[in-house]
């Protein structure tokens, strides 16, 4: 009996040993141990308790800083830094996520840019706004700090009203996708908008129905409508003006003189530029 309740004794102490242990450990503001083998959140707000006053956390802090248990560790924490996450680990978890499922063919994924690189992982990217943004919004401020040479575009005669608050740049980009602005076509994704010039027609223009980018400049022009070139150059790209009908007489000779009627606005008389219900030559 005496040996019985010896080892009862020893195993009950172990246990006691091993539960305050166990709590010393867990509980939060006690000192890491510099064998632990992962870093907690915890154990990072020791020393980063600045932060977590002004920071939003995605979860314990270990499982996107890739060097955060080297970090917990060095004697000099400054001189190994944490780490920032890569795209992978960020689709860890977001990879359910329906805006994202196709980030693999994604333009900016080809780029080498990083969830990180638009995305604040404890705060914001973009946290305040220049003068002239803020209509805009920080969507479109933070696309702007790569993507300068569309923002001069908003400044133009002829624009899509970003600037001014009318739309935004993920209202017709998904920047999580391809280059494609949807999975169909872009003609789909400008007439959710533009429902007037929407088809199908009797008559199709051909480039209105594969790209209305053909014609137009989606981001800015100095054209009217936003045209990519002024009429009649514009339409001249692709339509060789037959003489008997553009005010050209006599042999359709290439020395024959253009007349000024030629060098008009085209959709004075080719009103339907869009598609007709009635005419092959797109006129109402």
């Amino acid at each position: 009996m005496k040996r019985l309740a010896v080892m009862m004794g020893i195993l009950l102490g172990g246990l006691m040993f091993s539960s305050a242990s166990f709590a010393l450990e867990a509980a939060p503001g006690t000192p890491m141990s510099k064998t632990a083998p992962q870093a907690t959140g915890a154990q990072c707000l020791e020393c980063h308790e600045t932060e977590a006053k002004t920071h939003s956390y995605h979860g314990d802090c270990a499982s996107c800083h890739t060097n955060a248990v080297e970090h917990s560790q060095a004697k000099k924490p400054k001189g190994v830094k944490p780490g920032k996450p890569e795209s992978a680990q960020c689709l860890t978890c977001h990879q359910t996520d329906k805006r994202r499922m196709h980030f693999s063919i994604a333009e900016h994924n080809k780029a080498g840019v990083q969830c990180s690189d638009c995305h604040g992982m404890h705060t914001p990217k973009v946290k305040t706004l220049n003068a002239g943004q803020e209509k805009g919004g920080k969507t479109t401020a933070l696309c702007a700090t790569c993507h300068q040479d569309v923002l001069a575009k908003f400044k133009m005669n002829s624009h899509h009203p970003v600037t001014e608050g009318g739309v935004t740049c993920t209202g017709c980009h998904d920047p999580h996708a391809s280059s494609q602005t949807t999975l169909g076509n872009k003609t789909d994704q400008c007439t959710k908008c533009h429902q007037a010039v929407r088809g199908p027609h009797a008559f199709d223009h051909p480039p209105v129905v594969e790209d209305c980018t053909t014609c137009h400049d989606a981001h800015g022009s100095p054209n009217k409508r936003l045209l990519q070139a002024a009429q009649p150059m514009q339409c001249l790209q692709c339509h060789a003006p037959p003489g008997n009908r553009h005010g050209q007489t006599g042999s359709a000779s290439t020395t024959s003189r253009i007349s000024g009627a030629l060098l008009r606005d085209c959709a004075g008389c080719h009103n339907a530029i869009h598609g007709s219900a009635s005419d092959q030559h797109l006129r109402f």
